[in-house]
């Protein structure tokens, strides 16, 4: 595997745990739901992506590009879960 080969392949893996990687919600419940539901719609993004490159060009640079411009599409809209200054979960 050469050099941009390889920095290809980092960077569908970089792009796959970015999009995957998502901050906790709060713990009210709507916000658990948008949580999931952007989990699971950026997954799917990811497998579809995938499959598509695996399909049609092999090109690990082009489906990085994608998942990110996918993930850039979706960002994250719930409440994040906070820690309280004294070290406590909120």
């Amino acid at each position: 595997m050469n050099e941009r080969t390889e920095a290809a392949h980092v960077a569908l893996l970089d792009a796959i745990v970015d999009a995957l990687n998502l901050p906790l919600p709060s713990i009210a419940v709507a916000d658990e739901q948008l949580y999931y539901r952007l989990l699971e719609r950026r997954a799917l993004a990811v497998r579809i992506t995938l499959r598509a490159n695996r399909t049609v060009s092999r090109d690990p640079q082009l489906a990085a590009d994608a998942i990110r411009t996918r993930t850039a599409e979706e960002p994250v809209t719930y409440t994040l879960y906070k820690t309280e200054k004294n070290g406590e979960d909120r």
